[in-house]
């Protein structure tokens, strides 16, 4: 989708952060540049776009200017007739997205709870070691309904699951656990997890929410939401915004500060600003690994960091 990419940089600018397998790409809003008077870009990233679904949105003007709609919208509006018949020709088929969108995930074939396993499971042991090396206990392991399989294309791996609102499966990470290092660390379903919350049905609007990138972390951390990635989607976004009532804190990767600064400069507008904090975690360090050096006392001792970015 490089050519895309190019054709929204053409008359967008640069690039504020890509995810290249979902087709998520943001830009300075042209419209809340121009209301500032900074021609050449705000440096906010307001403006979504998201090419595999073929519409685009600005989180802070959507609702004042129109700057919402699909991608031919767009270019109509900020980009030439040579922009918009190159876009018609190379966008994504809709039908593709359509099927990824509406694909039903189904648990993976020989899928087992480890809670329900015992010592005769073949590598069962070796599957629960992994995890509690990293600090999942017991409790945990049960409370998710982590399991593993042996066998098909899942094998070798502990499964993750999510279920949505009405219990039913919507994604799952797969992730492989024996030291070969010939294998993908991560095995996902086919499916759009920018559609999903992932296990929704733990989360409290209520109480404070913490943003992390990936499932580990959201096993150690209270009330997290895994981002499974650098990013928020635009599904997420709403349902922040929408159904929070207390800080939304952002903590990520030790070498992924900037995209969380990028998320924390996102979502803080609106009813959430003045809501939105971030933790800055060292460099060379994740929260699930200083969970599994440190325990939850370290964990503790993070979390405790958060900081508002406007008074840093």
């Amino acid at each position: 989708m490089a050519f895309i990419v190019g054709i929204l940089e053409s008359f967008l600018g640069e690039h504020r952060h890509h995810n290249d397998s979902s087709g998520q790409i943001s830009f300075d809003c042209p419209a809340c540049s121009m209301e500032k008077g900074k021609y050449h870009g705000d440096g906010k990233g307001n403006l979504e776009v998201n090419y595999h679904m073929d519409v685009f949105r600005c989180w802070v003007c959507k609702d004042t200017n129109e700057m919402s709609g699909s991608i031919t919208r767009l270019i109509k509006r900020y980009g030439t007739p040579k922009n918009l018949k190159d876009y018609r020709l190379f966008k994504p088929d809709a039908f593709d997205r359509v099927v990824r969108k509406n694909l039903e995930v189904t648990l993976p074939e020989g899928y087992k709870k480890l809670a329900e396993c015992t010592s005769k499971d073949c590598k069962y042991d070796l599957a629960k070691f992994y995890l509690n090396k990293r600090g999942i206990t017991d409790d945990i392991i049960k409370k998710y309904d982590i399991g593993y399989t042996i066998k098909g294309k899942y094998f070798g791996r502990i499964i993750f699951p999510s279920y949505d609102l009405n219990g039913k499966l919507n994604y799952f990470v797969g992730r492989w656990f024996e030291r070969t290092k010939n294998k993908m660390k991560y095995l996902n379903p086919d499916a759009e997890k920018e559609e999903i919350i992932f296990n929704e049905p733990k989360i409290n609007w209520d109480s404070t929410i913490y943003l992390v990138e990936g499932v580990f972390e959201s096993l150690i951390i209270p009330n997290s939401i895994p981002l499974l990635g650098k990013y928020v989607s635009d599904l997420l976004k709403e349902k922040l915004y929408y159904n929070a009532k207390a800080n939304i804190i952002i903590c990520l990767d030790g070498d992924a500060y900037d995209d969380a600064k990028m998320i924390y400069q996102q979502l803080n507008f609106g009813d959430l600003k003045g809501c939105i904090k971030i933790i800055e975690t060292p460099y060379d360090y994740d929260p699930s690994l200083i969970h599994q050096k440190l325990g939850k006392k370290g964990i503790i001792k993070l979390l405790r960091t958060n900081k508002f970015l406007d008074r840093i």
